[in-house]
């Protein structure tokens, strides 16, 4: 049995191997390690946020996003993602470019499974040339030229892959394939082979000729005669049977290779597309949490704005605009942290100072003789306080005053029924008859 403690340090461990591939610049090699880490303790930060750069690095912008942001909502205190996210953030160009280079990326992976190579290595090239680092399309990129035998050029952007992640498994696979098509393979294979070879002879050793003698002119033809005929009867008997045969194996060993080599490729190109599939649907998730966070974000910015506009209007006399945006606040929303003192001080300031204004306002009118903008008043300091016995009696004494007795007999029976405790119970039941 594995207990948390143990987990936790099972976590370290592999986060440590991690650290140590990510700093040889094996990035796939450290995220299997960091994968582990998470696995055991999905709260082990430093693994989390080293995966996020990892992603970020192979131009992974999205995925890179993702784990800083688990990982800030697992530990927001002084957590290094927080840096991360605000410096991607300050940065809209980056954003943009990354949600750009993934369209552009799934649109040429399109193009290519649906026969339009050559259009998908144009949208390639142009996605490689404006990020190196994006290891995908470099990927996609190389074998595209090596279906189409441009082997050089399938080379050149595996080494871009190999740059950013030395031992990424698919990158070293597909470059021993473009090595043995350019013979690349073999070159450094005899240069392996010389570089552990034995010197045959000494710079100073010398090969003394045997002495030869001297033939006739008719000795000689008849050498030369004997010889055509000898050679004539081993090409016809020996040699060219052979040479017919090696042909013949030649070429059965070539179209099994071509055979072989291409059902590697095809094999190979079957699991790249299955890894892309599973990426894409990844970054669909991916891109649906992101934009849950956006919209979180700016939900969040705008109640905090509106909280502090609230204070403000009413700091600076505008009372009614502070009152009235007071009343359209999501309560539910306002309540969460950290927006919570926040709104607790907006309380504070618009049910004690803000009521007491507004209902001071409405009697100012009542006295001016402006009847409807006192009724207004009395009504809106009831929608800061629906219960309070003051604002109903003077609400239900200004109906009463107008001749609108049913209005007023219902609010003098309110205060009487719901405040009989309050001073205003007994004034209600001599100005409603009883």
């Amino acid at each position: 049995m594995i207990y948390p403690a143990d987990m936790s340090k099972i976590a370290n461990a592999y986060y440590n191997r991690g650290l140590e591939r990510a700093q040889l610049q094996d990035l796939s090699g450290a995220a299997i390690y960091l994968k582990e880490a998470l696995r055991y303790d999905k709260y082990c930060t430093n693994a989390r946020n080293l995966l996020g750069l990892i992603f970020f690095e192979m131009g992974e912008t999205a995925s890179a996003l993702v784990q800083w942001v688990i990982s800030l909502n697992l530990d927001p205190k002084e957590n290094i993602a927080d840096r991360y996210l605000d410096e991607v953030q300050r940065k809209p160009a980056v954003l943009s470019n990354a949600s750009s280079t993934i369209k552009r990326f799934n649109q040429a992976l399109f193009l290519a499974q649906n026969g339009q190579e050559d259009f998908a290595v144009i949208e390639l090239r142009d996605i490689a040339a404006r990020n190196p680092k994006y290891v995908k399309a470099q990927l996609l990129l190389s074998i595209l030229y090596m279906q189409n035998s441009e082997n050089v050029k399938a080379g050149r952007a595996l080494m871009e892959v190999l740059k950013v992640d030395r031992n990424n498994p698919q990158a070293l696979v597909l470059m021993d394939e473009v090595k043995k098509r350019t013979g690349r393979a073999d070159i450094e294979k005899s240069r392996l082979e010389n570089a552990f070879s034995h010197r045959q002879m000494e710079d100073d050793d010398v090969i003394l000729p045997k002495a030869k003698r001297q033939a006739s002119a008719e000795q000689i033809l008849l050498y030369v005669i004997a010889g055509i005929a000898v050679g004539l009867i081993s090409f016809y008997l020996l040699i060219l049977p052979t040479v017919r045969k090696g042909y013949r194996d030649e070429l059965n060993r070539n179209i099994m290779n071509n055979s072989q080599e291409l059902s590697a490729i095809n094999a190979d190109y079957t699991r790249l597309k299955e890894k892309y599939d599973s990426l894409q649907a990844e970054y669909s998730d991916v891109s649906q949490k992101l934009t849950a966070y956006e919209e979180e974000n700016a939900a969040f910015t705008s109640m905090y704005e509106k909280l502090n506009g609230i204070i403000d209007d009413f700091n600076a006399g505008n009372i009614l605009d502070a009152v009235n945006s007071y009343l359209e606040i999501d309560r539910e929303r306002a309540a969460q942290e950290p927006l919570l003192g926040q709104l607790q001080e907006v309380d504070r300031v618009i049910i004690n100072d803000g009521f007491n204004t507004i209902v001071a306002n409405g009697t100012t009118e009542w006295n001016g003789g402006n009847l409807q903008e006192a009724e207004y008043y009395y009504g809106l300091a009831l929608k800061i306080k629906q219960d309070d016995p003051e604002a109903l009696y003077l609400l239900a004494r200004l109906l009463q005053s107008q001749d609108r007795v049913g209005e007023a007999n219902a609010l003098f029976d309110r205060i009487v029924g719901e405040h009989p405790e309050s001073r205003y119970a007994q004034r209600a039941i001599e100005a409603r008859g009883y």
